[in-house]
């Protein structure tokens, strides 16, 4: 009795499997005819239409927003990213010039000290530690 358990079980997988291939090919047959594919254009126009529509009403009404509560949009942010990036790749251009130049000349660059680099950077100069003495 396990084995024909066994033969109905194997016969029902067998069934299902042939289906579902059946059903997989008649899906891409559909999908790939030209009616089906003129008739999706058709339906989804005006879902488009009506998103770009919301879209660009939204986009008018936050930049709006933004404007009167003094915060930068989202073109202001690409721009100043995009600006950045250009002065980024410009100084590491000329740092890569004045590396040639040095090379070329022979001088060595001169070390920066922890206190020189604060100072570039606009903080204050690193001062020597306070003695007991003259506290």
């Amino acid at each position: 009795m396990a084995e024909r358990g066994f033969e109905v079980t194997t016969m029902l997988r067998g069934l299902r499997d042939g289906t579902m291939d059946a059903w997989a090919k008649m899906m891409l047959n559909l999908t790939y005819s030209h009616e089906y594919q003129r008739l999706q254009g058709m339906i989804s126009k005006p879902a488009l239409l009506g998103i770009a529509l919301w879209r660009k009403a939204r986009e008018t009404a936050m930049s709006g927003v933004l404007s009167q509560l003094n915060m930068p949009s989202r073109e202001d942010v690409l721009s100043l990213s995009q600006r950045l990036t250009h002065i980024e790749m410009t100084l590491d251009d000329l740092g890569a010039t004045l590396e040639q130049l040095r090379k070329l000349t022979g001088t060595q660059r001169p070390p920066r000290t922890a206190s020189a680099s604060r100072a570039d950077n606009g903080g204050e100069p690193a001062r020597a530690p306070i003695s007991a003495k003259e506290a």
